[in-house]
């Protein structure tokens, strides 16, 4: 497992510094545009593709012509690929092996997916007999997702090698981004795909697990998809050529882009498309390809603008969007599991049948997948060794747009696939949003590979939503204009240069004027949670003191106290988590004046004395500004306890109670019960 660490010395030496600008290496390749590239990464491996699918047996057979440049100091002597088909092989890959893999009884039956490299030919030779299986992650030996084959000779930093591979892939039964389902197909991690080779000549190449998603470099792309020729196609990247051949009853489409790091594509005859342009005053035009079924039409709309505010809102807060298309997709019933997914200006989504606007579903996902154009797409970030810096960021973001383009969404109960929409109950964006972050707050660290989490529910409520209230919290702190300048300062500081957590950290704390090192260290590198509480409040009359006081013969004893004017009040907080922040603590009295202090947060606990009216309670972060806070029941704490609460709260219970009971009741009736 590799372990990060934010810390770094004020005054390094200099091999240290060396080791630096090495380690920097893969961040800077690409990050200085040729003149015929504008706004676009150098290449370093790029994809000249044909592909066949055989629409009855989900089977694509596909050459590929790879042009890799070293990136690296030091000569390579092997090639790393991923075959990630191979997860859905059988029961015994990693990614089927885990406790509780439901994708089984999925794959059962003949769903199986798989890739077979067939002839892997480079420096004037077939090297595929001398390809072998790795499992660098976990020791698995029956995981057939990494590939590893040595090359006659090494590969000079700097020297660019070409590599012929033809190859046969089977899509899976729909299933976790990519597959099948009758007659529709999305063709997602579908040929064999080149590892990143490290700086100091290692390739990452990590197998293919549950939570783990990808990590590639940046290269062209120009893939030939033949299909049936009744199929509606769409895929990363624009459409340059149509060519259809009627004696064979198929059509072959060729896409074209630059400087992105992956590839997908669907094909299915029952897509309508919706062909919209992209147009801003201040951002490149985009044209917008929106595909869906009949039955979901009616969507289009809705769909259309949830992208149109992604790429406007996106644009206008982090850069504006480098491509010229935009592809959408969302799958046919049955085939959910292939939605909800990002690839390089292609993104899928999903939506119900009773989908409504309150519930801002399907805009929600819309929004989200658009926004790893940014996070995933054009920063390149590692999303297997630090999901965070995607996945977290981005559900940041995307609730900053949600919030932006439609308010609180309402909360949505589903009974029997009905949607039952509370209007009077809103869900704030990120607070309530990433509420699942609280269920089990203290499983892992954020900062970790993605296999190396508890289970796939830590990673979620970490990655994802842990990530997203942290830098909500930033931005409490620091205040929204501060926190939006600083993203867009990192968006266009690493665009196209794979950054690493460290980057982050150290973009953001330049950009703000303070070292966050130990704010990030303390949420995302630390499984503590935040929890401030108001563990106690009294308040007291004011009374003159007691006891003997002068000395000689001025000594005197006071037995019976004198009545002040006014009242002796005390309040103590304590820290219950590990995570230590500043925090707002106001006191209430019962004339209606309020006091506040604030507390660095940093002991164990705080006692504070007041003297003045009554205190009536005492409450820790009135303003919720630490949206970590994994317990806000304790947050406040009243001198007399208010009865008006249970009151509420007994009347409504009485209330839904007696609902149950007439509802049963009418049942019953309808029923002919007696």
């Amino acid at each position: 497992m590799n372990k990060i660490s934010f810390r770094r010395p004020a005054q390094p030496p200099w091999p240290v510094l060396i080791l630096a600008l090495l380690a920097l290496a893969p961040a800077l390749q690409g990050a200085e545009a040729r003149p015929d590239r504008p706004g676009l990464p150098d290449p370093v491996a790029s994809y000249e593709m044909t592909a066949s699918l055989d629409a009855d047996e989900h089977l694509i057979e596909g050459r590929t012509r790879l042009t890799w440049t070293n990136p690296a100091a030091t000569p390579v002597a092997d090639l790393c690929f991923h075959l990630y088909l191979n997860a859905f092989r059988n029961s015994a890959s990693s990614w089927l092996r885990r406790e509780g893999a439901e994708d089984v009884e999925t794959l059962r039956d003949g769903g199986w997916g798989w890739t077979e490299v067939l002839s892997l030919e480079a420096q004037g030779g077939d090297l595929v007999d001398g390809l072998t299986f790795e499992a660098p992650d976990d020791a698995n030996p029956e995981d057939r997702t990494v590939a590893r084959v040595a090359l006659p000779r090494p590969v000079a930093p700097g020297e660019t090698l070409e590599v012929d591979l033809a190859w046969l892939s089977r899509l899976p039964r729909a299933v976790a981004r990519t597959g099948y389902r009758r007659d529709y197909h999305l063709a997602a991690q579908w040929f064999p795909k080149l590892g990143v080779m490290e700086p100091d000549g290692r390739w990452n190449c990590h197998q293919f697990h549950h939570s783990s998603e990808f990590f590639a470099d940046y290269g062209d792309y120009d893939v030939s998809l033949t299909v049936p020729e009744d199929f509606v196609v769409g895929a990363t990247g624009r459409r340059v050529e149509e060519t259809p051949d009627p004696k064979a009853g198929t059509t072959t489409y060729r896409y074209v882009q630059e400087g992105v790091h992956d590839f997908a594509w669907t094909a299915w005859p029952g897509f309508l498309e919706l062909t919209r342009t992209f147009e801003h005053p201040t951002l490149p035009p985009v044209e917008v390809h929106i595909l869906t079924g009949r039955d979901k039409a009616r969507f289009m709309a809705r769909y259309w603008r949830a992208l149109e505010s992604s790429l406007r809102l996106f644009g206008e807060w982090y850069g504006p969007y480098p491509y010229p298309t935009l592809t959408m997709v969302d799958p046919p019933h049955g085939a959910g599991a292939t939605g909800g997914m990002e690839y390089p200006t292609f993104i899928t989504t999903g939506t119900d049948f009773f989908s409504t606007l309150l519930s801002q579903r399907p805009e929600g996902v819309t929004v989200h997948e658009f926004g790893h154009q940014y996070f995933y797409g054009l920063l390149g970030s590692d999303e297997v060794q630090e999901s965070w810096l995607d996945e977290g960021i981005n559900t940041y973001a995307s609730a900053r747009v949600m919030d932006a383009a439609y308010g609180p969404r309402t909360w949505t109960w589903e009974a029997w696939g009905l949607p039952l929409s509370f209007s009077g109950i809103h869900l704030e964006h990120p607070l309530d949003t990433s509420a699942r972050y609280f269920r089990r707050p203290d499983t892992d660290p954020v900062v970790r590979t993605t296999w190396g989490y508890l289970d796939h529910g830590a990673f979620r409520f970490q990655t994802y939503s842990k990530t997203s209230l942290a830098l909500a919290q930033l931005e409490n702190l620091v205040g929204r204009e501060a926190m939006d300048r600083a993203m867009r300062e990192y968006v266009d500081e690493y665009r196209f240069r794979h950054p690493r957590s460290g980057d982050f950290v150290r973009s953001l704390s330049r950009s703000l004027g303070r070292d966050l090192t130990p704010y990030f260290a303390r949420t995302v590198g630390s499984s503590d949670v935040l929890d401030y509480a108001v563990d106690k409040v009294a308040s007291r009359p004011r009374r003159g003191p007691v006891g003997v006081f002068g000395r000689g013969d001025s000594r005197q004893t006071v037995e019976a106290a004198e009545s002040l004017e006014g009242y002796e009040s005390e309040v103590v907080v304590r820290r219950m988590g590990g995570v230590r922040l500043p925090v707002v603590v106001e006191m209430v009295f019962t004339d209606g004046q309020r006091a506040r202090v604030r507390w660095d947060g940093e002991e164990r606990w705080v006692r504070f004395r007041v003297t003045g009216p009554r205190l009536a309670w005492a409450e820790v972060d009135p303003d919720q500004a630490l949206v970590l806070d994994v317990d806000r029941l304790n947050n406040s704490l009243r001198v007399e306890p208010d009865p008006r609460a249970s009151r509420r709260w007994g009347q409504r219970v009485r209330f839904w109670i007696q609902n149950v009971l007439e509802t049963m009741a009418l049942l019953g009736w309808a029923g002919g019960t007696p």
